[in-house]
């Protein structure tokens, strides 16, 4: 599950920046790369989601934000190792 959810995050950053949404990525980048299995690295991913969602609605797609709700709600149902 968790190499599915960042390989389904990398197909976020690849379209981001093959359009150049730089206000997506600014708020996406610092949680995609904290990402690391542990419970902090999984705080900050979903943080950035959520800013993403917050922050960025007018440069991204509606399939992209249900594309963002659905990565999220797939790390809440992830176990953390601690």
């Amino acid at each position: 599950m968790q190499s599915e959810i960042s390989i389904d995050l990398r197909k976020l950053a690849d379209r981001w920046c093959e359009r150049r949404a730089l206000t997506p990525l600014r708020h996406f980048l610092p949680g995609y790369f904290a990402l690391n299995g542990l419970s902090d690295g999984t705080h900050e991913c979903v943080n950035a989601l959520k800013d993403v969602l917050a922050f960025a609605r007018d440069d991204i797609t509606q399939d992209e934000r249900d594309e963002v709700k659905r990565i999220l709600r797939q790390i809440e149902t992830v176990p953390i190792s601690r």
